[in-house]
């Protein structure tokens, strides 16, 4: 696969969805494994969005909604970042692993794509979300 490398949210699947990924060969890792578990439990999304992106992460985050959130919506705009998120909230951590899976080429070429964007994942691939920011 490509060399994207990813980093995985706090919300986003444990320790399943880590290794669902890295058994396919994605360089992927968790916030708790970049910053230590304390700093990653702490991290508010804006900080770990800017130093995730500053790293060269495409960011997997769980809840599309960060493109709505002003906060979140801004840290992704100002930072160029790269994030690709679920578009149903209720995954498990294998449906999130399959679904990565299924899509993966395409994912992996997002890595490529000119930033900032937000792109939910379903089950028919990837979608653009609209950044809110003004």
């Amino acid at each position: 696969m490509s060399q994207a490398r990813f980093l995985l949210d706090r919300s986003v699947g444990g320790r399943l969805l880590i290794a669902r990924l890295r058994e396919g060969g994605w360089n992927a890792r968790t916030l708790a494994e970049e910053y230590g578990d304390d700093r990653a439990q702490r991290m508010p999304d804006e900080e770990w969005i800017a130093e995730g992106t500053r790293s060269g992460y495409v960011l997997l985050a769980k809840d599309h909604r960060v493109a709505t959130r002003p906060l979140e919506a801004r840290a992704i705009y100002v930072h160029d970042a790269r994030v690709v998120t679920f578009a149903r909230g209720e995954l498990t951590a294998l449906e999130m692993g399959d679904l990565c899976m299924r899509h993966e080429r395409a994912i992996h070429r997002l890595a490529q794509v000119q930033p900032p964007f937000v792109m939910a994942l379903s089950e028919t691939g990837l979608r653009r979300k609209r950044l809110n920011v003004v």
